[in-house]
Formats: C-alpha cells, structure tokens, sequence
C-alpha cells in the first residue's frame, strides 16, 4: 500500500511537470481538492475542486508564472492514506525567482489522490509526522 501510494503521487508529479492534463485526471479523484499558492496568486478563495479544478489549475500556473518546477524528495507514509513529500519548489515570474523548501501533504482514497495541500514551512510540516 505505501510503495503504490508513492508511485501514485510521483506520476503526479511527472505529470505536473509535463503539463499532462490527462495523466492528473486519472491520477485523481473526480472529487480532488488542490490548495496552492498560485491559486492565491490567482485570487481564489477555495481550492481547486475536481478535474474541472485541475484544467484551471494548470491554466492559472501558465498566466501566474513563467516557469515552475516542484522537486520532490522525501516521502513520509503517513495513516489514514496521507503521504507527506518534502521538497523543493522554483519558480520564475517576470524578472524573480523563487527557489525554497516546500511540503506538501497529499490525500489518497482507493489509489486515486483526493487531496494536495501546500504546506510551505516544511519544518511546521515536519510536525504531523509525530501524529
């Protein structure tokens, strides 16, 4: 169940990177809830919710940033079918960049992913492997 759970959540990942619309559908479930800075960026209030959710989501990366890349590195089985990931985020937008540590905490139910939440202060994130 873990090594299935992170093989899910890394072809999320090499999807996110590709831009694959499709591979994140199948990835996901049709409820999925996707909580990240570049929708606060974008100015929405809510996560992104369901595939429809996930078409924006990719819609708003490509009007907010000129490039952005998530690099994940360490995965933390957690219960109740949550995978912790620490890594990396760089991102460029007109003339910055951003390169920081990052976390995110991912939700998984029947082996599709429900949930993504950012968790940006990676040691704050830290603490929920003690729970």
């Amino acid at each position: 169940m873990e090594q299935e759970a992170t093989e899910a959540i890394r072809r999320a990942y090499q999807a996110f990177a590709e831009r694959d619309l499709d591979e994140l559908e199948r990835l996901s479930a049709a409820d999925i809830e996707v909580t990240t800075m570049t929708g606060q960026l974008a100015g929405r209030e809510s996560p992104y919710r369901g595939h429809s959710g996930i078409a924006q989501y990719l819609e708003d990366i490509g009007s907010i940033w000129d490039e952005i890349e998530l690099l994940p590195h360490e995965f933390e089985v957690l219960h109740d079918g949550r995978v912790l990931v620490f890594g990396r985020v760089r991102a460029w937008r007109r003339n910055s960049f951003i390169d920081a540590p990052n976390a995110w905490l991912w939700r998984l139910r029947d082996g599709l992913v429900t949930e993504v939440q950012i968790l940006a202060d990676p040691e704050t994130a830290r603490e929920l492997l003690n729970t």
